[in-house]
């Protein structure tokens, strides 16, 4: 992967594109007029652009770039906010205080309504497989400021951390979260939003295991959660109890840890 900044204010921002370059280990190419695509063309590589307010990774195979964005999480925890229900938090049992582990963070959606759904003494780690995507993540919950107070001080809180899942579940103590959390890339296709589109280019298409499942439910103290496509075989395979939601194109699945 290549390093570069926008066009516009090149200048400006050659010293941030540096520090992602330093961060992930990548060259820092100087802009000038030469497009992303002339970018990839002659190097052969992924280009992440680094923008004022925003920073995309384009993939040398096309398709739609990724950046972040909180996506559905904005209108989840103004509902949250408001009614005090988000069907996550409902099957998860999230209250004040608890901790929760999201092994599959993508854009961290899940991630923010479970932190706000925690508060401010609650505790939200999300693991992201793509060193990239980690960064990147990790760098627009700072830095994002479209929302209320609350939810931006939620977005602040969240830990992300560069780590598979499979190795992570495996170094943690027993019962040392709360909930544990999952959200694989689905089995069956749905057409998605573009923002699903472009994370599906550069996420971990891991399935999950028994072996997986089981050091999910030896850490949580009280759940573990999956979230899959209402067809899924997951939920009867792992034994997860499932959440039908009407009309809904995924459903949540829990299973109750004992101690």
């Amino acid at each position: 992967m290549i390093v570069t900044t926008a066009r516009k204010g090149a200048d400006v921002l050659a010293e941030k594109a540096h520090m992602f370059s330093v961060d992930l280990a990548s060259r820092f190419i100087l802009r000038e007029e030469t497009s992303v695509q002339e970018l990839i063309d002659l190097y052969g590589e992924d280009v992440l652009v680094v923008g004022k307010s925003k920073v995309t990774l384009h993939s040398k195979f096309g398709g739609d770039p990724f950046f972040y964005h909180p996506s559905s999480a904005m209108f989840r925890v103004k509902q949250l906010l408001k009614t005090g229900y988000d069907p996550l938090v409902s099957v998860a049992g999230l209250k004040d205080g608890m901790t929760f582990l999201d092994c599959t963070l993508g854009h961290a959606s899940d991630s923010l309504v479970a932190q706000v759904a925690v508060g401010e003494s609650g505790r939200v780690i999300g693991l992201e497989a793509n060193v990239v995507l980690a960064t990147l993540v990790r760098n627009g919950l700072k830095m994002w400021q479209d929302g209320g107070p609350l939810m931006l001080a939620a977005m602040k809180r969240i830990e992300v951390i560069h780590a598979h899942h499979t190795g992570y579940l495996a170094t943690l103590s027993d019962h040392s979260f709360d909930v544990v959390y999952f959200d694989p890339m689905f089995e069956q296709h749905l057409a998605g939003s573009t923002a699903m589109k472009a994370l599906k280019q550069f996420a971990c298409h891991d399935d999950l295991s028994k072996d997986v499942i089981n050091h999910a439910l030896r850490v949580a103290k009280s759940r573990v959660v999956l979230k899959d496509h209402y067809q899924s075989e997951r939920f009867k395979h792992f034994g997860f109890q499932v959440k039908k939601r009407q009309h809904a194109t995924f459903h949540y699945g829990y299973i109750e840890c004992t101690s």
